[in-house]
């Protein structure tokens, strides 16, 4: 099994002022959803997200600062694209991947 280096993540976002508001599994939600980075089969290789529902220019400015704290910590970060988050009515969340 591939260690998921959460705490890592976790710093470098806040050192950004970033706060991860959930993590679960493979996923850390980021900033109140905004982002979501997304661990894969290589701990230092990292896929992001951009929540739908953030206004692009801003999203755009904080992923590209993003990526490049990850970059200087080491960690390789791939643009996956967007989601969208709704509501279940079991009060759990799906995710839409765009």
């Amino acid at each position: 099994m591939t260690e998921k280096p959460l705490g890592k993540i976790t710093a470098i976002l806040a050192e950004m002022e970033l706060e991860v508001t959930y993590a679960y599994d493979d996923l850390v939600f980021v900033q109140h959803s905004a982002f979501m980075v997304q661990f894969t089969d290589e701990s230092a290789k990292l896929k992001m997200f951009i929540n739908t529902e953030c206004e692009p220019k801003v999203a755009n400015d904080v992923a590209a600062n993003m990526v490049l704290a990850f970059d200087e910590a080491g960690f390789e970060v791939t643009l996956a694209g967007r989601f969208f988050l709704t509501p279940n009515e079991d009060e759990t969340l799906n995710i839409e991947f765009h």
